[in-house]
């Protein structure tokens, strides 16, 4: 067997080992513990290695077990930094007044291994876990560890905790290093953090100092584990640099968060959401009618209204009425209910009113809304409204959501406009929210060009062609884009090898690609999607062109065998969404269409949508539309109900009217395969480089302008 592999068996063997209990209490013992530098074999490198290691008072005389401490060293530091810093006489102090429990502490040295990005062979990843299996060997350890760093070592901390979560019951780090560009995403702790549930046993800590220059990868740690309801601690130390001096200030606050995290105190009391008890659970969410201007009620409100405040603006039907109240909610009398069968047609009358319902009872043409603007799906721990229920009505194991957005192009006034404020600042007013979905979508523009903004020779697109600089598609990863729609009409502007060499950086980053290739068969293939027990095909294609963008494999042909994306031929098509129709069990397709200065879709586009749909398309969105567009439930022939948007306006992008800073982001609620509902983010594009939600009065006249004076339902 490979050694990293036998290593890892035999860590998931002991992290599964049923531990002691264990709390800190005052030692009588009146010996010192003792640290001494230790020599090894290193069964990685078959080379003899050191660590420092620190035993509790106590420790030869007895035969009790411990809980391993590891901690890592910066750069350019050794095996005795922690001790330098004063972390263990901190210990040893509490370990003797009783507020911290004994353990041991190992303290490894890296040497150069441990500045080195080597993750396969000999490596620093497989040398530490060859290391933990010789210290189990020689040393009285009872299965519990916990593992921390500075610096450097804050990266092989949260590198080894979330690789291998079942071995470790908490990760230390201590201005950490973190870079989305450092490691490849297996290995990366800002990707890995993003698979970490949100009922994870890890205990989490973070700290750094306001004057840290490690700051932006840890805020942007924070911001995913944040996105993923993912509990941390997370200090920052006003004052506070990247620099001995400024940690050993803090080593107490360190010594507290491990002794916590073998004691058990004050750490994530977990919150026993009913979906994790036997018979499942019965959900409940407000919801509105589709045009509805309001997207989201302050939890105070529904607090509030559960427990006998009036709330003019609910209205419930009969039956949910009395099933709350079977609930035990209490509900004031003055609620308007109204029967079962006028709910619907009441709530798409009155535009500020909504209604609390059972999740099953979701259709189309109703909208869910948020609490404290987040989805409710997302915050079920402290949610009210969900309730154990031997016959259930929602599993998150069945909810699969997919977050689709308009026009992307980090070119001509956008690209300055990224540059100077950051990809960091231009994501965060979005990232929050589009990392909370399975796939989000992005529609691709501009290609990738090494001279970019300049350009040699002449650009096919002339002068209002457009590139993307290499360094800003930085900003697809901060948002966590899944799929990349490669539909643009500027795709080939800066020539048909920048768009190759920009599909290998998005397949690099591991992006589902849609809608484009290196050719024809390639830009027609459907993205196939499976998850949580939904088979979801996705077509893209270009309706409007240049013919330069097109893909084509007739080297005969005006502009010659190229790269591009699929144009939308109707023979094609119609043929490829039934095909496609049969295989899965819901069809979505995103369309370039031409450009118009309108919110209300032309004769033409209305038809060639709703073709689409008749063709066999579940969803119909228009992703290059630089004004945001109106919507339309259209039934088909078949007497189904097809969702169209036909235009989400422009994400980021650099025009400045009123309708084309705003724009929409579309979330499908799929649930058991069926486009249950649809989530709307209403944002404005600020500084032309950063959009964001859309709050207060400027959010409800955008959505007053949308649902009533361009209304088309």
């Amino acid at each position: 067997m490979h050694l990293l592999a036998l290593v890892v068996v035999v860590l998931a063997i002991v992290a599964f080992m049923p531990p002691p209990g264990l709390s800190a209490q005052a030692i009588e013992c009146d010996e010192a513990g003792t640290i001494t530098r230790e020599t090894y074999l290193s069964g990685v490198s078959e080379h003899e290695r050191k660590y420092t290691i620190y035993l509790p008072p106590c420790y030869r005389a007895t035969d009790q077990s411990y809980p391993l401490l590891m901690l890592l060293h910066g750069s350019n530091a050794d095996d005795s930094q922690w001790a330098r810093l004063g972390f263990l006489n901190a210990l040893e102090a509490r370990i003797h007044e009783g507020s911290a429990p004994t353990m041991i502490v190992l303290m490894p040295y890296g040497g150069s291994l441990a500045n080195q990005n080597h993750f396969n062979g000999l490596s620093y990843d497989a040398i530490l876990l060859d290391l933990l299996v010789q210290v189990d060997e020689r040393y009285r350890t009872d299965g519990r560890r916990a593992l921390g760093g500075i610096s450097r070592g804050g990266f092989w901390a949260y590198h080894l905790g979330l690789r291998f979560p079942n071995s470790f019951v908490a990760i230390g780090g201590h201005s950490p290093f973190f870079d989305a560009n450092h490691a490849e995403p297996a290995y990366n702790p800002l990707d890995l953090a993003q698979s970490i549930n949100d009922d994870t046993h890890l205990r989490l800590w973070m700290d750094r100092g306001t004057d840290d220059h490690a700051a932006g990868g840890i805020d942007r740690m924070r911001v995913i584990l944040r996105g993923g309801n993912v509990p941390h601690e997370y200090i920052v130390y006003a004052g506070g640099d990247h620099s001995e001096a400024s940690w050993r200030q803090f080593v107490d606050d360190y010594v507290d968060f491990y002794a916590g995290a073998f004691t058990g105190e004050d750490w994530q009391k977990k919150v026993a959401t009913p979906e994790n008890e036997q018979g499942g659970v019965e959900l409940w969410l407000p919801a509105a009618g589709f045009g509805a201007l309001l997207t989201s009620i302050d939890s105070a409100d529904l607090r509030a209204m559960l427990t006998g405040a009036l709330e003019q603006r609910l209205i419930l039907s009969e039956s949910n009425a009395n099933r709350l109240w079977r609930q035990g909610i209490d509900l004031h009398p003055g609620i308007e209910i109204v029967p079962d069968g006028k709910l619907f047609f009441a709530l798409w009358r009155e535009k500020r009113k909504f209604t609390l319902m059972p999740f099953d009872q979701l259709r189309l043409r109703l909208r869910p809304l948020w609490v404290d603007d987040a989805p409710v799906v997302d915050q079920l721990a402290r949610y009210p409204l969900v309730f154990a229920s031997e016959n259930p009505n929602f599993s998150s194991e069945n909810l699969t959501r997919i977050t689709l957005s308009g026009t992307t192009a980090l070119a001509r006034h956008t690209l300055p406009a990224v540059e100077a404020i950051g990809v960091e600042q231009a994501a965060s007013g979005i990232r929050d929210y589009v990392r909370r979905a399975d796939y989000f979508q992005i529609t691709h523009e501009a290609s990738i060009a090494p001279t970019c903004p300049q350009h040699s020779g002449a650009p096919l697109g002339g002068s209002n062609s457009m590139c993307m600089m290499r360094d800003h598609a930085r900003l697809f990863d901060l948002l966590g884009v899944d799929v990349v729609d490669l539909t643009g009409n500027h795709i080939n502007d800066f020539g048909y090898a920048a768009f190759e060499n920009t599909l290998a950086h998005f397949e690099e980053r591991g992006y589902s690609l849609v809608g484009g290739g290196r050719n024809l068969a390639e830009a027609r293939q459907p993205l196939i999607l499976e998850r949580n027990g939904s088979r979801i095909g996705w077509l893209a294609c270009n309706n409007i062109g240049p013919y330069y963008a097109f893909a084509n494999d007739d080297a005969e042909a005006l502009g010659g065998a190229r790269p591009g994306n699929a144009y939308c031929r109707g023979s094609w098509l119609r043929e490829a969404l039934a095909l496609l129709a049969a295989e899965v069990d819901l069809v979505l397709m995103t369309v370039q269409y031409r450009e118009f200065e309108a919110f209300q879709p032309v004769r033409q586009q209305r038809l060639d949508f709703q073709t689409y749909a008749e063709w066999g398309a579940d969803i119909v969105i228009g992703t290059a539309e630089h004004k945001p567009m109106t919507f339309e439930f259209y039934t088909t022939r078949r007497g189904e109900t097809a969702f169209i948007h036909y235009g989400l306006g422009n994400l980021f992008f650099d025009q400045l009217p009123w309708g084309n800073r705003r724009f929409f982001l579309d979330t499908l609620y799929i649930y058991d395969g069926r486009l249950l509902a649809v989530e709307l983010f209403p944002g404005i594009i600020e500084d032309r480089a950063r959009p964001r939600l859309l709050t207060g009065e400027d959010l409800f006249n955008f959505l007053h302008f949308m649902f009533i004076q361009k209304n088309e339902f």
